[in-house]
């Protein structure tokens, strides 16, 4: 028998399998999406201007898509304190996906992109094709915000006290009671769990934000990736490398401990293919409206990938190669600090964070600084920085006006002050109040005497950074750095003190 005639199928065996195997992995080609990101702005929706809207503001939306008869909704019930929660659905495919957002009443960036996405779907213009194929596939289901108690009066938990993300096993809330439900009565194959995180968490061991981070939840304390969790995992790997052209090294996973009470981890249990998005931070975006705009278009990524199945063909590997969110990030990074304590004088590092406070309309937001961490920072990063090294601490000097004087005072002359090293006014003929001030660069006091000791853990950060000469060079305003050296802008806030 001629041994050439096995040599040659023995070879082109592997030939045929290799050509297979690359053919399963590129037979479905992406659509192109680039002109959904360029034309973004046709399908923002105008009336969610920022982050801080309410139950209220929704359901005019709502009623826009349902008059439009290519939305169907209805209230699946009724949050603790009356306010609906509401259910769309569009789509005429086999595969059905479930999208929720806004668990936690203070978390909304996802929230605004599903409205956005609603517009999307409904209008027709050039990427018809794209928009057809996800309908023509998927059959979508919506509910957009199951916390409206907690956005009410913009807070995390529900009017019970309750994180309904740790509410999925005892159902104790009629909110977590109704989303358990309705997976459970339209038995989805994919889920979407749509969240916002701390704008300090950092991709990796990095001084990049974690604009967006995903988990793939564990259904058990092994983690075991059986064909669910395997399925988000490949999606996940699919919106990272999307996500990678927009916002660079700043996309991060969660970690995958086990938690039965939350509904990722629950609903994964129950053979729904669930996704975490979490929206962190982006540079120069406090309303969130850059990372608004990612999460639109890496749902809708996620959405046709899904409808193509073309998720299938990402490595899980590229998963783990997915830095962990990590808090190595502050809010500003003051390198060699001069600080004086007891008549002792050193040089250390500052980490300086600017803590959240909701307004008592409840639709806006200030900030109080706090100092938060200090000594050797050479692990840690700050999103704005500014070097110390050769520069002296002065404490912030007091000026001393009438009340009226403060309330005439015109930004030109606020920043003549504090370019001559003012950061507080006392006011002469009466006390000031406590708490924020808007686009001010001054605070209040009703101190007299500066604090030589301006500088110190725990501390409410605003002082004068000087060159040797004692000319400021920057100041610290209640956790703002202000560059004196360049053009100045009114704070968000300053503080009464």
């Amino acid at each position: 028998m001629n041994k050439k005639l096995f040599i040659i199928p023995a070879l082109i065996i592997p030939i045929l399998l290799l050509s297979w195997s690359m053919r399963k992995k590129f037979s479905r080609p992406e659509i192109e999406t680039t002109t959904i990101w360029q034309n973004y702005s046709r399908y923002k929706e105008p009336a969610l201007k920022n982050r801080m809207f309410k139950h209220s503001d929704l359901l005019p939306l709502i009623q826009k898509h349902v008059n439009s008869k290519l939305f169907t909704s209805e209230i699946l019930g009724n949050s603790f304190q009356g306010r609906s929660i509401n259910h769309l659905s569009i789509g005429k495919g086999k595969i059905k996906v479930l999208l929720w957002s806004q668990m936690h009443g203070d978390e909304s960036t996802a929230t605004m992109a599903l409205f956005d996405i609603f517009n999307f779907l409904s209008v027709s213009d050039d990427n018809d094709d794209f928009r057809k194929f996800i309908l023509n596939n998927l059959e979508l289901h919506f509910v957009p915000m199951v916390n409206p108690d907690g956005a009410e009066k913009w807070k995390r938990r529900n009017a019970l006290d309750i994180d309904l993300n740790r509410d999925a096993r005892a159902l104790t809330t009629p909110e977590a009671k109704i989303l358990a439900q309705i997976a459970d009565k339209i038995k989805p194959q994919f889920g979407f769990n749509l969240h916002d995180q701390s704008s300090l968490y950092s991709a990796g061991n990095t001084k990049h934000q974690a604009t967006i981070s995903f988990l793939a939840p564990a259904y058990n304390y092994s983690r075991d990736l059986n064909d669910v969790r395997t399925n988000a995992t490949k999606l996940i790997v699919m919106m990272n490398r999307t996500l990678q052209k927009y916002a660079p090294g700043q996309v991060a996973k969660y970690s995958d401990a086990h938690e039965p009470r939350g509904f990722g981890d629950t609903f994964q249990g129950k053979g729904i293919s669930t996704v975490l998005i979490e929206s962190g931070g982006y540079p120069n975006d406090p309303d969130k409206q850059y990372i608004r705009k990612l999460n639109f278009y890496i749902i809708l990524s996620a959405l046709h990938s899904i409808a193509q199945k073309s998720y299938e063909d990402e490595d899980i590997e590229d998963y783990a190669a997915i830095p962990e969110n990590t808090r190595f990030v502050f809010d500003l990074v003051v390198r060699n600090a001069e600080i004086t304590k007891g008549g002792y004088k050193y040089r250390a590092s500052l980490g300086i964070n600017r803590a959240i406070i909701v307004d008592t309309d409840y639709r806006s937001l200030s900030y109080r600084g706090s100092l938060e961490e200090l000594g050797d920072m050479g692990n840690n990063f700050g999103y704005e920085e500014a070097d110390a090294s050769l520069l002296l601490s002065l404490p912030g000097k007091i000026k001393v006006l009438k009340k009226v004087e403060w309330d005439n005072m015109s930004f030109e002359e606020e920043k003549v002050l504090i370019q001559q090293g003012y950061l507080f006014v006392k006011f002469s003929d009466k006390r000031s109040s406590s708490g924020p001030i808007k686009n001010r660069l001054l605070n209040l006091t009703n101190s007299s005497t500066a604090n030589p000791e301006a500088i110190g853990l725990g501390r409410y950060p605003n002082f004068i950074l000087a060159d040797q000469n004692k000319k400021p060079v920057y100041a610290v305003s209640n956790g703002f750095l202000i560059d004196l050296t360049k053009e100045i802008k009114a704070l968000p806030n300053s503080f009464g003190y």
